[in-house]
């Protein structure tokens, strides 16, 4: 009966080891989620190609998968197209950042962004094709060996789509 009155056999933890209950919960949930969160990227991704989804179905993403020594010996055969690919990609990301500030400009000026949608697609065009002759001059100097295992290398990389290809999204198919 005294221990009633008192409250000595009450049944609620102290609130240190509540915290320390909660934290130990949080600590075991972040553990659990990076795990599940690398089994999934496992999943995905194959040891052969460990980026499958971040590389692109070209001569230039296979490139990436040759061995050191010949990946350096086609980055020197390539070395003019490398540079006008990447000082081309340069510019187009800057177009894109100036049409992205025109879109956004508070008072919008319709003239400006014209300007700078025009820019951009000039930039588009000009850093493709410098890309085009790029993955040409790699293409021409793969081994027959090379060819082939790109052939191989692309058919076991996951499929890219573009939702302008899927045909519920297009034009007029979309508006029926």
């Amino acid at each position: 009966m005294a221990a009633v009155a008192i409250g000595a056999g009450s049944l609620r933890a102290p609130r240190w080891m509540v915290t320390a209950l909660v934290g130990s919960l949080a600590l075991n949930l972040l553990v659990v989620g990076a795990i599940a969160s690398s089994l999934w990227r496992l999943r995905f991704e194959t040891p052969e190609a460990p980026l499958t989804v971040r590389v692109p179905r070209t001569v230039i993403g296979y490139w990436t998968t040759l061995p050191a020594e010949r990946h350096k010996e086609l980055k020197r055969l390539t070395e003019k197209q490398w540079q006008d690919a990447e000082q081309l990609r340069r510019a187009l990301q800057e177009a894109r950042a100036e049409s992205i500030k025109a879109l956004t400009a508070e008072p919008f000026d319709r003239q400006r962004y014209l300007a700078a949608q025009s820019l951009l697609l000039a930039a588009d065009q000009r850093s493709r094709e410098a890309t085009v002759k790029l993955r040409t001059e790699i293409g021409l100097h793969l081994t027959r060996e090379e060819r082939r295992g790109y052939l191989r290398w692309r058919e076991k990389q996951l499929p890219l789509t573009n939702p302008l290809d899927v045909p519920e999204k297009q034009g007029n198919e979309a508006q029926r």
